[in-house]
C-alpha cells in the first residue's frame, strides 16, 4: 500500500479536520511494515518498491511524503487544487515551470 501524506485535504489540512497522526504508528500497529519515503525522490521510491516486494511475513505501507503541486509556484501547497481541474492557461503556466522529463523537449 502507498499512502500520499501531503497533509491536504478538499477544506485544509487533515490534521485540523481529521487527524490521523501518528500514521506510521497506527500502521505498525495493524502489523504493516512501514517505510517512510520523500515521495519526491524516484530513487527512495524504488528502494522502497524493492523492499516491500521482498517482505513475505506481513504487508507494507510505504507513506510517501509529498507536497502538493510541488514545482508549481500557484499550486504548491494549495489545498483548494485538490480535485480542482486548471484551466488550459493555468495548465500551460504550470508545465512551462516544472523540469523537463529525460529525452523530452527540444535538443540534446
Amino acid at each position: 500500500m502507498i499512502v500520499d501524506r501531503n497533509g491536504l485535504e478538499t477544506d485544509g489540512s487533515t490534521e485540523s479536520i481529521l487527524g490521523i497522526e501518528p500514521l506510521a504508528e497506527k500502521l505498525a500497529a495493524f502489523r504493516y511494515r512501514v517505510l517512510e519515503i520523500d515521495g519526491h525522490n524516484m530513487r527512495e521510491i524504488l528502494e522502497a518498491l524493492a523492499q516491500a516486494r521482498s517482505t513475505r511475513d506481513r504487508p507494507t505501507a510505504i507513506v510517501a511524503h509529498t507536497v502538493k503541486g510541488k514545482g508549481v509556484s500557484f499550486m504548491e501547497n494549495q489545498h483548494s487544487w485538490h480535485g480542482k481541474a486548471p484551466s488550459r492557461a493555468e495548465a500551460e503556466r504550470a508545465l512551462a515551470e516544472l523540469p523537463s522529463l529525460p529525452g523530452e523537449g527540444a535538443g540534446p
